[in-house]
């Protein structure tokens, strides 16, 4: 973020701007209470596409773009929103082929997550999104915990949004309409319109759309984030004062720092006692929301072994144990039924011996994964992942997409270089 208003701005104000893109209380919640690895990489590219717009480069604009698009879709939806809308007020181009040759570079995850996603569980309305708003009062004070979003007000976690940008917000929106400052009127336009989304003001377009669509309103404090670090950086440029200028960065800075050290950090949730397990399962699909719908229900099912006997009996080799190959050497006393403990979805090629499993018992489930049946004496059992159709053609389009940016490249350097040489 500093390299990006550096373009834009002295180094003082890209100092200011990147310290609020950092420090922001919503940052510390993702990285240190949500533990949300793809949101809290999310906040890299932003500052790439500002960066991009100040230099006109296609180059580093893709990357930005490929790099929100792979990160996290409700904040590419957000940001495409915003940057589409930064472009018709400032009458800057929007560069729409930068953007498909972005698309095309992420289309590997792209087209199988909007495919395949309908056949798990996964909906935003898992998370009771009409339940979720933030009160206008958490928004200015929120107690700092280490919990998570619950319905009401007795959520585990804050979120506020700080001291500082509440300051810049109310200052940008002061001097948008005192100096008629288009990029200012724009962003405080921007992160009011978004404070209006993130608020229950806005549940009636919730349920109109948006509930399919974003499942905590609160994620869009990602956006205020990022539009309150531009504008501490757009309004610290405004003081022309030179001394008094770097008092408030001063002071800024101070404040900043002071706010965070106390909530800068893990607590005990997250301490020493804690088990692998535990965090295998608490940054993972913790709530099986990812579960193929061939499942009866979401519900993890531990089962002791990769392969087992549900009838009959005999003995069972492991040959190969891969994440898309798995290998079984199976010795049977009689006619019996094997179960093997994976979850079956598309793409799984199975022997025509087998079948996808129902719940049989009650304790826990034990529904769709892949069930086998057997004949006395040894025999092969092997199943394989083999990528869907709509994988492939999302592999094949983002090496489409890859060539493309190569081919950039080497038009936005190479031949740069060959022209200067002669």
């Amino acid at each position: 973020m500093f390299g990006a208003l550096q373009t834009k701005f002295g180094l003082g104000q890209a100092w200011v701007g990147a310290l609020i893109y950092t420090l922001a209380p919503y940052r510390l919640v993702d990285i240190y209470v949500r533990g949300a690895l793809g949101e809290s990489l999310t906040f890299i590219f932003p500052p790439l596409l500002i960066w991009g717009y100040s230099r006109s480069s296609t180059v580093i604009l893709i990357v930005g773009w490929a790099g929100l698009f792979l990160t996290h879709p409700v904040a590419s939806a957000a940001f495409s929103t915003f940057f589409l809308g930064y472009c018709w007020v400032n009458k800057k181009k929007f560069n729409w082929w930068v953007y498909i040759v972005a698309l095309l570079i992420s289309a590997f995850n792209i087209l199988p997550t909007l495919w395949l996603t309908k056949l798990t569980y996964y909906s935003p309305t898992l998370s009771d999104t009409l339940l979720m708003f933030p009160t206008l009062p958490q928004l200015f004070h929120s107690v700092w915990g280490y919990g998570v979003s619950l319905p009401g007000t007795n959520d585990g976690m804050s979120f506020e949004v700080g001291v500082v940008a509440w300051i810049v917000i109310l200052a940008g929106t002061i001097l948008a309409v005192a100096k008629k400052d288009k990029q200012l009127g724009y962003l405080s336009g921007a992160v009011l319109l978004t404070l209006f989304f993130i608020l229950p003001i806005s549940k009636p377009i919730y349920q109109l759309f948006l509930g399919n669509i974003i499942d905590f309103p609160w994620r869009l404090l990602l956006c205020v984030v990022f539009a309150t670090a531009w504008m501490g950086a757009i309004i610290s440029s405004k003081i022309l004062d030179f001394r008094f200028q770097w008092g408030m960065i001063a002071l800024i800075t101070m404040a900043l720092v002071l706010s965070a050290l106390p909530i800068a950090h893990t607590d005990k949730y997250w301490g020493e006692d804690k088990d692998v397990a535990f965090f295998a399962r608490e940054t993972g699909d913790s709530y099986g929301e990812y579960a193929p719908l061939t499942r009866e229900t979401r519900d993890s099912a531990p089962f002791g072994e990769r392969a087992e006997f549900v009838s009959g009996g005999g003995e069972i080799k492991n040959l190969i144990l891969k994440s898309n190959w798995q290998k079984y050497l199976i010795k049977a006393n009689e006619e019996s039924e094997i179960r093997i403990n994976t979850a079956y979805f598309a793409g799984w090629e199975i022997p025509e011996n087998c079948f996808v499993t129902k719940r049989s018992l009650s304790h826990i489930d034990d529904s769709g994964l892949i069930g086998c049946l057997v004949s006395p004496g040894a025999s092969i059992t092997e199943i394989k992942f083999v990528a869907p159709p709509v994988q492939k053609i999302g592999n094949m389009l983002t090496l489409l997409g890859i060539g493309v940016y190569l081919w950039i490249l080497y038009q936005s350097f190479y031949l740069r270089i060959t022209k200067r040489t002669r």
